[in-house]
């Protein structure tokens, strides 16, 4: 392991941490082995070969420009011209006897498989959402159950994606201080990780559907300390008004990011840097995204019944499990209040039948 390159990936995952793009073997993979693919971001690679340790397969790392599999495919930068290009390259070819190829279920939105399947004559299967859950899924035949098809958020994921989104902005803040306010400095420290663990283990438990949502009561209750200590004249008040007033702006920083991180809520700061212009940040791309106009408003997702040719790509990898079918093989958009706008269903129909049809005319 490169202890530079994990820290980078744990700490700084806004931007890239790539690896090697190659063919590697996991365990001691023969002709009937499976194949899976993969981005090359370094994290990611050495997290499937930790967890797919004591197993036989083929990991195809392909170019994502260094980056995650879910930001990168959002990003159109892990697509289906990155996996042909490394199947004819790695010289796979020639090492299996059959053509099935498994993808992460998360670059759905990137790699368009219908492509990937034409240009190499390889049969593309779709993985778990989860790197945990691969084994199970190898062992099992490669059926996937519905949880392996859905997206989660629980108290690990919450605090690996924040940690590695939030530390840079976090850092930043400690520099301001240290150069600017000295004398608060341990203060922004211990307030700020307080209010981080804090809001990102009890997340799921506070009112509201989105991340800004979901920081109003406690910005409220802070607010109300803050008065009432300064209507009291309380001791050390001036150090009890920093440590409210940084743990607010910290409070609104991370619930603002949250949807962004959340693989099951809709962003809040994607959509807004997308109106001032924002091209990207790092790795992420903001304006101009069909992403970003559909959390705008600006597109909406249109389905086509009569279009549809009962592919059943979209309840495949759908991570929210948005779409179902009724009893003549046809798509039934059933739960759209869940849909985040991921756009996997838009890349994988086959009968065009899903769009994001523009609301207004965009420039």
């Amino acid at each position: 392991m490169n202890p530079l390159k994990f820290i980078w990936g744990m700490f700084f995952r806004l931007f890239p941490c790539p690896t090697k793009i190659e063919l590697g073997r996991i365990g001691n993979p023969d002709q009937q082995s499976p194949v899976l693919v993969t981005c090359n971001f370094y994290l990611t690679v050495r997290r499937l070969f930790r967890r797919l340790k004591g197993m036989n397969a083929w990991l195809l790392v392909t170019d994502s420009r260094g980056v995650n599999v879910w930001c990168a495919a959002g990003g159109e930068d892990f697509n289906a011209h990155s996996v042909v290009s490394a199947i004819k390259t790695s010289g796979i070819n020639d090492l299996v006897d059959h053509r099935k190829l498994i993808l992460p279920s998360l670059g759905a939105p990137g790699i368009k498989a219908k492509d990937v399947e034409d240009q190499t004559g390889w049969t593309v299967q779709w993985g778990p959402v989860r790197i945990e859950d691969i084994p199970a899924y190898l062992e099992s035949g490669r059926q996937r159950s519905a949880e392996m098809k859905r997206v989660t958020y629980n108290w690990r994921e919450r605090l690996d994606t924040s940690i590695g989104a939030l530390f840079p902005f976090f850092l930043v803040g400690a520099l301001g201080f240290l150069f600017f306010g000295s004398h608060l400095l341990w203060h922004y420290l211990w307030v700020a990780t307080v209010t981080f663990f804090f809001f990102m283990l009890t997340c799921p438990w506070l009112p509201g559907k989105r991340g800004l949502t979901k920081v109003v009561l406690l910005e409220i209750i802070l607010a109300i300390v803050l008065v009432v200590s300064e209507v009291l004249h309380l001791p050390y008040r001036f150090f009890i008004r920093a440590d409210l007033i940084i743990a607010m702006v910290m409070l609104f920083i991370f619930g603002s990011e949250l949807g962004g991180l959340a693989p099951t809520m809709s962003s809040d700061l994607d959509p807004f840097l997308a109106k001032l212009g924002i091209g990207t940040v790092g790795n992420v791309a903001f304006a101009g995204t069909v992403r970003t106009e559909l959390l705008n408003g600006l597109r909406e997702l249109a389905y086509d019944r009569d279009k549809c040719v009962g592919c059943r790509n979209c309840a495949e990898i759908c991570p929210q499990g948005c779409w179902a079918f009724d009893d003549q093989n046809r798509a039934v958009l059933a739960e759209k209040e869940r849909c985040t706008a991921c756009r996997a269903c838009i890349v994988q129909c086959e009968g065009k039948a899903i769009k994001a049809e523009a609301k207004i005319q965009i420039h």
